[in-house]
Protein backbone atom coordinates (compact mmCIF):
# COMPACT_ATOMS: atom_id res chain seq x y z
CA UNK A 1 0.00 0.00 0.00
CA UNK A 2 3.04 2.55 1.25
CA UNK A 3 4.56 1.78 -2.46
CA UNK A 4 1.08 2.05 -4.14
CA UNK A 5 0.38 5.39 -2.30
CA UNK A 6 4.01 7.21 -2.90
CA UNK A 7 4.06 6.37 -6.55
CA UNK A 8 0.69 7.88 -7.23
CA UNK A 9 1.63 10.94 -4.93
CA UNK A 10 4.20 11.72 -7.82
CA UNK A 11 1.14 13.20 -9.89
CA UNK A 12 -0.08 15.48 -7.25
CA UNK A 13 0.97 19.46 -7.95
CA UNK A 14 -0.87 20.79 -4.69
CA UNK A 15 -2.81 20.06 -1.88
CA UNK A 16 -5.72 19.19 -3.08
CA UNK A 17 -4.28 16.77 -5.57
CA UNK A 18 -2.54 15.31 -2.75
CA UNK A 19 -5.86 14.86 -1.14
CA UNK A 20 -7.86 13.31 -3.96
CA UNK A 21 -5.14 11.02 -4.63
CA UNK A 22 -5.25 9.57 -1.45
CA UNK A 23 -8.95 9.33 -1.08
CA UNK A 24 -9.23 7.47 -4.01
CA UNK A 25 -6.47 5.02 -3.07
CA UNK A 26 -8.05 4.30 -0.04
CA UNK A 27 -12.02 3.80 -1.84
CA UNK A 28 -10.33 1.49 -3.93
CA UNK A 29 -7.74 -0.84 -1.91
CA UNK A 30 -10.57 -0.76 0.91
CA UNK A 31 -13.20 -2.09 -2.16
CA UNK A 32 -10.63 -4.87 -2.83
CA UNK A 33 -10.20 -5.95 0.71
CA UNK A 34 -13.99 -6.04 1.03
CA UNK A 35 -14.27 -8.27 -2.14
CA UNK A 36 -11.58 -10.43 -1.04
CA UNK A 37 -13.22 -10.99 2.47
CA UNK A 38 -16.89 -11.80 1.16
CA UNK A 39 -14.94 -14.30 -1.38
CA UNK A 40 -13.17 -15.68 1.73
CA UNK A 41 -9.70 -15.14 0.10
CA UNK A 42 -8.68 -13.78 3.35
CA UNK A 43 -10.04 -13.63 7.13
CA UNK A 44 -11.08 -11.00 9.31
CA UNK A 45 -7.66 -10.97 10.76
CA UNK A 46 -5.67 -10.13 7.64
CA UNK A 47 -8.45 -7.85 6.47
CA UNK A 48 -8.14 -5.71 9.53
CA UNK A 49 -4.57 -5.27 9.19
CA UNK A 50 -4.27 -4.67 5.32
CA UNK A 51 -6.96 -1.81 6.50
CA UNK A 52 -4.94 -0.77 9.41
CA UNK A 53 -1.60 -0.40 7.11
CA UNK A 54 -4.09 1.63 4.26
CA UNK A 55 -5.08 4.09 6.86
CA UNK A 56 -1.31 4.10 8.44
CA UNK A 57 0.16 5.02 5.16
CA UNK A 58 -3.04 7.08 4.19
CA UNK A 59 -2.60 9.45 7.48
CA UNK A 60 1.27 9.89 7.72
CA UNK A 61 1.00 11.14 3.88
CA UNK A 62 -1.25 13.34 4.69
CA UNK A 63 0.10 14.69 7.91
CA UNK A 64 3.25 15.31 6.08
CA UNK A 65 1.52 17.01 3.01
CA UNK A 66 -0.71 19.11 5.26
CA UNK A 67 1.72 20.59 8.21
CA UNK A 68 4.32 21.23 4.94
CA UNK A 69 0.78 23.48 3.55
CA UNK A 70 0.30 25.38 6.69
CA UNK A 71 3.66 26.13 7.60
CA UNK A 72 4.18 27.21 3.84
CA UNK A 73 1.37 29.58 4.60
CA UNK A 74 1.59 30.20 8.91
CA UNK A 75 5.24 30.17 9.20
CA UNK A 76 6.44 27.54 12.02
CA UNK A 77 6.76 26.64 15.47
CA UNK A 78 10.68 26.15 15.71
CA UNK A 79 11.82 22.64 17.00
CA UNK A 80 8.02 21.28 17.06
CA UNK A 81 6.32 18.72 16.20
CA UNK A 82 3.12 16.64 15.96
CA UNK A 83 2.89 12.46 16.44
CA UNK A 84 -0.61 11.15 15.25
CA UNK A 85 -2.01 8.00 17.43
CA UNK A 86 -4.54 5.97 16.34
CA UNK A 87 -6.50 3.90 19.16
CA UNK A 88 -9.71 1.96 18.96
CA UNK A 89 -9.78 -0.80 15.79
CA UNK A 90 -7.53 1.32 13.68
CA UNK A 91 -4.95 1.05 16.52
CA UNK A 92 -5.32 -3.12 17.29
CA UNK A 93 -5.26 -3.42 13.61
CA UNK A 94 -8.80 -5.02 13.76
CA UNK A 95 -10.73 -2.01 10.63
CA UNK A 96 -13.61 -3.40 9.44
CA UNK A 97 -15.61 -1.71 6.63
CA UNK A 98 -16.75 1.42 7.79
CA UNK A 99 -14.58 1.94 10.43
CA UNK A 100 -13.96 5.44 11.45
CA UNK A 101 -10.68 6.36 12.89
CA UNK A 102 -10.10 7.11 16.88
CA UNK A 103 -7.46 9.68 16.83
CA UNK A 104 -5.12 11.89 19.17
CA UNK A 105 -2.47 14.52 18.06
CA UNK A 106 0.50 15.38 20.44
CA UNK A 107 2.39 17.78 19.72
CA UNK A 108 6.19 18.90 21.16
CA UNK A 109 8.36 21.67 21.19
CA UNK A 110 10.87 23.05 23.05
CA UNK A 111 10.67 25.01 26.19
CA UNK A 112 12.06 27.97 25.33
CA UNK A 113 10.34 28.64 22.07
CA UNK A 114 5.94 30.00 23.25
CA UNK A 115 5.50 31.12 19.22
CA UNK A 116 5.52 30.23 15.46
CA UNK A 117 7.55 32.33 12.97
CA UNK A 118 6.19 34.09 10.34
CA UNK A 119 4.18 37.20 9.51
CA UNK A 120 1.33 36.86 12.10
CA UNK A 121 2.97 35.07 14.84
CA UNK A 122 0.69 32.59 17.03
CA UNK A 123 1.23 30.89 20.35
CA UNK A 124 2.58 27.88 20.03
CA UNK A 125 -0.51 25.74 21.22
CA UNK A 126 -2.56 27.83 18.82
CA UNK A 127 -0.51 26.73 16.28
CA UNK A 128 -0.79 23.23 16.85
CA UNK A 129 -4.47 23.38 17.27
CA UNK A 130 -4.89 25.70 14.19
CA UNK A 131 -2.64 22.70 12.21
CA UNK A 132 -4.76 19.84 13.34
CA UNK A 133 -8.27 21.34 11.91
CA UNK A 134 -6.16 21.32 9.23
CA UNK A 135 -5.60 18.07 9.49
CA UNK A 136 -8.48 16.80 10.66
CA UNK A 137 -10.12 18.44 7.61
CA UNK A 138 -7.85 16.72 4.70
CA UNK A 139 -8.97 13.32 5.95
CA UNK A 140 -12.90 14.37 6.71
CA UNK A 141 -13.95 16.76 3.54
CA UNK A 142 -16.23 14.56 1.37
CA UNK A 143 -16.56 14.47 -2.36
CA UNK A 144 -19.25 13.11 -4.55
CA UNK A 145 -18.73 9.65 -2.73
CA UNK A 146 -18.43 11.21 0.68
CA UNK A 147 -15.42 11.59 3.66
CA UNK A 148 -12.85 9.43 3.12
CA UNK A 149 -12.56 8.32 7.19
CA UNK A 150 -14.80 9.47 10.09
CA UNK A 151 -12.96 10.59 12.88
CA UNK A 152 -13.73 10.13 16.58
CA UNK A 153 -11.70 11.92 18.99
CA UNK A 154 -13.36 11.29 21.63
CA UNK A 155 -10.43 9.27 23.35
CA UNK A 156 -8.36 12.66 23.81
CA UNK A 157 -7.65 13.61 27.39
CA UNK A 158 -10.86 15.93 28.51
CA UNK A 159 -13.01 14.05 25.56
CA UNK A 160 -14.66 16.70 23.23
CA UNK A 161 -14.84 19.01 25.70
CA UNK A 162 -10.52 19.27 25.83
CA UNK A 163 -8.30 21.01 22.57
CA UNK A 164 -8.13 18.82 19.53
CA UNK A 165 -4.01 18.89 19.98
CA UNK A 166 -2.27 18.30 23.25
CA UNK A 167 1.03 19.14 24.30
CA UNK A 168 3.29 15.74 25.09
CA UNK A 169 3.89 17.06 28.42
CA UNK A 170 0.15 18.09 28.95
CA UNK A 171 -0.45 14.42 28.08
CA UNK A 172 1.94 13.22 30.59
CA UNK A 173 0.83 15.17 33.34
CA UNK A 174 -2.89 14.28 32.68
CA UNK A 175 -2.13 10.83 32.72
CA UNK A 176 -0.59 11.14 36.13
CA UNK A 177 -2.86 13.10 37.80
CA UNK A 178 -6.05 13.04 36.12
CA UNK A 179 -6.37 9.84 33.77
CA UNK A 180 -9.49 7.83 34.64
CA UNK A 181 -8.93 3.67 34.00
CA UNK A 182 -11.20 3.75 31.35
CA UNK A 183 -8.77 6.03 29.55
CA UNK A 184 -5.76 3.72 30.69
CA UNK A 185 -7.96 1.42 29.00
CA UNK A 186 -7.98 2.62 25.68
CA UNK A 187 -3.96 3.74 25.71
CA UNK A 188 -3.71 -0.59 25.33
CA UNK A 189 -4.43 0.00 22.11
CA UNK A 190 -2.77 3.24 20.80
CA UNK A 191 -0.08 3.10 17.94
CA UNK A 192 1.88 6.08 17.22
CA UNK A 193 1.27 6.17 13.22
CA UNK A 194 2.78 9.47 12.24
CA UNK A 195 5.41 12.15 13.03
CA UNK A 196 9.00 12.55 13.46
CA UNK A 197 10.94 10.09 14.59
CA UNK A 198 12.03 11.26 17.80
CA UNK A 199 8.85 12.64 18.82
CA UNK A 200 6.89 9.27 18.01
CA UNK A 201 9.30 7.63 20.08
CA UNK A 202 8.80 9.90 23.15
CA UNK A 203 5.02 9.56 22.58
CA UNK A 204 5.58 5.41 23.14
CA UNK A 205 6.67 6.20 26.14
CA UNK A 206 4.77 8.42 28.02
CA UNK A 207 1.89 5.94 26.85
CA UNK A 208 3.59 2.84 28.16
CA UNK A 209 4.27 4.69 32.24
CA UNK A 210 0.41 5.73 31.43
CA UNK A 211 -0.23 1.90 31.45
CA UNK A 212 2.13 0.94 33.89
CA UNK A 213 1.54 3.64 36.39
CA UNK A 214 -2.56 2.57 36.28
CA UNK A 215 -2.85 1.45 40.11
CA UNK A 216 -3.70 -1.42 41.85
CA UNK A 217 -5.33 -4.60 40.52
CA UNK A 218 -8.22 -4.48 42.49
CA UNK A 219 -9.21 -1.02 41.72
CA UNK A 220 -8.75 -1.48 37.97
CA UNK A 221 -10.77 -4.82 37.99
CA UNK A 222 -13.26 -2.70 39.72
CA UNK A 223 -13.48 0.49 37.62
CA UNK A 224 -13.48 -1.78 34.19
CA UNK A 225 -16.71 -3.92 36.09
CA UNK A 226 -18.35 -0.44 36.51
CA UNK A 227 -17.83 1.24 33.21
CA UNK A 228 -18.86 -1.98 31.76
CA UNK A 229 -22.36 -1.63 33.85
CA UNK A 230 -22.76 1.50 32.94
CA UNK A 231 -22.90 1.06 29.01
CA UNK A 232 -25.16 -1.81 29.40
CA UNK A 233 -27.40 0.31 31.16
CA UNK A 234 -26.54 3.50 28.41
CA UNK A 235 -26.51 1.90 24.65
CA UNK A 236 -28.15 -1.70 24.93
CA UNK A 237 -28.24 -3.88 22.21
CA UNK A 238 -30.51 -2.94 19.40
CA UNK A 239 -30.60 -6.49 18.61
CA UNK A 240 -29.18 -10.40 18.12
CA UNK A 241 -26.73 -9.37 15.91
CA UNK A 242 -25.15 -6.32 17.82
CA UNK A 243 -22.73 -8.22 18.96
CA UNK A 244 -20.23 -5.61 19.93
CA UNK A 245 -22.74 -4.05 23.04
CA UNK A 246 -24.33 -7.75 24.05
CA UNK A 247 -23.63 -9.37 27.51
CA UNK A 248 -20.80 -11.34 26.49
CA UNK A 249 -20.04 -9.86 23.34
CA UNK A 250 -17.03 -8.00 21.41
CA UNK A 251 -16.95 -4.89 24.35
CA UNK A 252 -16.69 -7.79 27.70
CA UNK A 253 -13.69 -9.27 25.45
CA UNK A 254 -11.66 -6.25 25.04
CA UNK A 255 -12.11 -5.13 28.73
CA UNK A 256 -10.78 -7.92 29.97
CA UNK A 257 -7.82 -8.24 27.66
CA UNK A 258 -7.20 -3.82 28.45
CA UNK A 259 -7.54 -3.99 32.16
CA UNK A 260 -5.58 -7.13 32.21
CA UNK A 261 -3.32 -5.55 30.38
CA UNK A 262 -3.01 -2.61 33.18
CA UNK A 263 -1.95 -4.91 35.45
CA UNK A 264 0.61 -6.38 33.80
CA UNK A 265 1.64 -4.10 31.18
CA UNK A 266 4.71 -6.50 29.94
CA UNK A 267 1.98 -8.36 28.59
CA UNK A 268 0.75 -5.60 26.75
CA UNK A 269 -0.30 -5.68 22.61
CA UNK A 270 -2.55 -2.96 20.79
CA UNK A 271 -4.03 -6.30 19.33
CA UNK A 272 -6.64 -7.99 21.30
CA UNK A 273 -5.69 -11.74 20.54
CA UNK A 274 -2.10 -11.34 21.18
CA UNK A 275 -2.61 -9.40 24.54
CA UNK A 276 -4.82 -12.29 25.30
CA UNK A 277 -1.90 -15.16 23.92
CA UNK A 278 0.25 -12.40 26.13
CA UNK A 279 -1.72 -13.01 29.13
CA UNK A 280 -2.45 -16.32 29.35
CA UNK A 281 1.42 -16.67 28.85
CA UNK A 282 1.95 -14.07 31.66
CA UNK A 283 -0.31 -16.65 34.38
CA UNK A 284 -3.07 -13.86 34.17
CA UNK A 285 -5.33 -16.19 32.24
CA UNK A 286 -5.93 -19.86 32.32
CA UNK A 287 -5.35 -22.12 28.97
CA UNK A 288 -8.74 -22.48 28.88
CA UNK A 289 -10.01 -18.93 29.40
CA UNK A 290 -7.76 -17.78 26.76
CA UNK A 291 -8.78 -20.14 23.89
CA UNK A 292 -12.60 -19.12 24.68
CA UNK A 293 -11.28 -14.97 24.47
CA UNK A 294 -9.42 -15.72 21.35
CA UNK A 295 -11.94 -17.49 19.83
CA UNK A 296 -14.40 -14.91 20.60
CA UNK A 297 -12.61 -12.23 19.87
CA UNK A 298 -12.46 -13.72 16.24
CA UNK A 299 -15.77 -14.48 15.65
CA UNK A 300 -17.62 -11.29 17.18
CA UNK A 301 -15.42 -9.39 14.44
CA UNK A 302 -16.11 -12.18 11.56
CA UNK A 303 -19.98 -11.27 12.20
CA UNK A 304 -19.22 -7.46 12.68
CA UNK A 305 -17.47 -7.44 9.70
CA UNK A 306 -20.31 -9.94 7.68
CA UNK A 307 -22.92 -7.70 8.48
CA UNK A 308 -20.75 -4.21 7.48
CA UNK A 309 -20.15 -5.78 4.07
CA UNK A 310 -23.68 -7.35 3.54
CA UNK A 311 -26.48 -5.26 5.62
CA UNK A 312 -24.85 -2.83 7.03
CA UNK A 313 -23.57 -1.90 11.05
CA UNK A 314 -26.80 -4.38 12.56
CA UNK A 315 -28.18 -6.55 10.62
CA UNK A 316 -32.32 -6.86 10.93
CA UNK A 317 -34.25 -9.29 11.95
CA UNK A 318 -34.48 -11.81 10.14
CA UNK A 319 -31.39 -11.83 8.00
CA UNK A 320 -31.37 -12.09 4.73
CA UNK A 321 -30.71 -15.41 2.48
CA UNK A 322 -27.63 -13.80 1.34
CA UNK A 323 -26.43 -12.63 4.54
CA UNK A 324 -27.57 -15.50 6.54
CA UNK A 325 -25.23 -17.85 4.12
CA UNK A 326 -22.12 -15.92 4.71
CA UNK A 327 -22.39 -15.97 8.62
CA UNK A 328 -23.02 -19.72 8.48
CA UNK A 329 -19.58 -20.62 6.23
CA UNK A 330 -17.64 -18.15 7.76
CA UNK A 331 -18.80 -17.65 11.70
CA UNK A 332 -20.10 -21.66 12.14
CA UNK A 333 -16.96 -23.45 11.32
CA UNK A 334 -15.11 -21.30 14.48
CA UNK A 335 -17.91 -22.09 16.45
CA UNK A 336 -17.24 -24.92 19.33
CA UNK A 337 -18.98 -28.35 18.42
CA UNK A 338 -20.80 -28.96 14.98
CA UNK A 339 -21.07 -26.36 12.48
CA UNK A 340 -24.98 -24.92 12.63
CA UNK A 341 -26.86 -26.00 9.77
CA UNK A 342 -29.52 -23.14 9.59
CA UNK A 343 -29.23 -19.29 11.01
CA UNK A 344 -31.33 -19.73 14.21
CA UNK A 345 -28.82 -22.58 14.72
CA UNK A 346 -26.35 -20.63 14.33
CA UNK A 347 -28.19 -17.81 16.83
CA UNK A 348 -27.90 -20.29 19.32
CA UNK A 349 -24.61 -21.15 19.51
CA UNK A 350 -23.51 -17.19 19.40
CA UNK A 351 -25.87 -17.08 22.44
CA UNK A 352 -23.93 -20.14 24.64
CA UNK A 353 -20.79 -18.56 23.50
CA UNK A 354 -21.83 -15.40 25.13
CA UNK A 355 -23.25 -16.79 28.22
CA UNK A 356 -19.06 -18.14 28.13
CA UNK A 357 -17.94 -15.12 27.86
CA UNK A 358 -19.86 -13.43 30.22
CA UNK A 359 -18.76 -15.58 32.65
CA UNK A 360 -15.20 -15.27 31.77
CA UNK A 361 -15.67 -12.00 32.71
CA UNK A 362 -17.42 -11.98 36.31
CA UNK A 363 -14.49 -14.62 36.44
CA UNK A 364 -11.74 -12.80 35.92
CA UNK A 365 -13.23 -9.30 36.73
CA UNK A 366 -15.82 -9.28 38.84
CA UNK A 367 -19.83 -9.57 39.24
CA UNK A 368 -21.94 -7.08 36.85
CA UNK A 369 -25.04 -7.76 38.57
CA UNK A 370 -28.54 -6.46 37.43
CA UNK A 371 -28.50 -3.96 35.12
CA UNK A 372 -31.34 -1.92 34.66
CA UNK A 373 -32.10 2.19 33.87
CA UNK A 374 -30.79 4.33 31.06
CA UNK A 375 -29.05 7.48 32.77
CA UNK A 376 -29.45 10.69 31.03
CA UNK A 377 -27.30 10.80 27.67
CA UNK A 378 -24.98 14.38 27.60
CA UNK A 379 -24.91 16.51 24.79
CA UNK A 380 -21.88 15.19 23.62
CA UNK A 381 -22.36 12.39 21.43
CA UNK A 382 -22.81 9.06 23.02
CA UNK A 383 -21.12 10.50 26.37
CA UNK A 384 -22.96 10.92 29.73
CA UNK A 385 -21.70 13.04 32.75
CA UNK A 386 -20.60 10.85 36.05
CA UNK A 387 -19.77 13.12 38.96
CA UNK A 388 -19.24 16.15 36.77
CA UNK A 389 -16.67 14.01 34.69
CA UNK A 390 -17.49 13.32 31.04
CA UNK A 391 -17.21 9.37 30.34
CA UNK A 392 -17.90 7.93 26.93
CA UNK A 393 -20.25 5.40 26.51
CA UNK A 394 -18.65 3.28 23.81
CA UNK A 395 -16.06 1.27 24.61
CA UNK A 396 -12.29 2.00 25.44
CA UNK A 397 -11.57 2.09 21.82
CA UNK A 398 -14.16 1.99 19.99
CA UNK A 399 -13.91 1.74 16.21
Amino acid sequence: VTETLAARMADARSLEDAIAIIRSTVREQDFRISVATIERRIDVDEAGALRADLADAALSELLHRVLADFTRRNGEVPGGGMALVALGKAGGREMMAGSDLDLMFIYDHPEGVSQSTGPRQLPASQWFIRAVHAVVAAITAPDAEGPMYAIDMRLRPSGNKGPVAVSLRAFARYHAEDAWTWERMALTRARVVAGPAELRERVEAVIGEAITAAGPPDRIRADAVEMRRRMLRELPPAGPWDVKPRAGGQIEVEFIAQALQLIRPDAASPVTRIALANLRDAGLLSGDTAALLIRGDRIWRTVQGVLRLTAARTAPEPVGEATAEILLTTVGPALAGPPPRDILALREALARLAAQVRFAFERVLGPIGDVRGRPGIDTDRDRTTVNGRDEPTASAGED
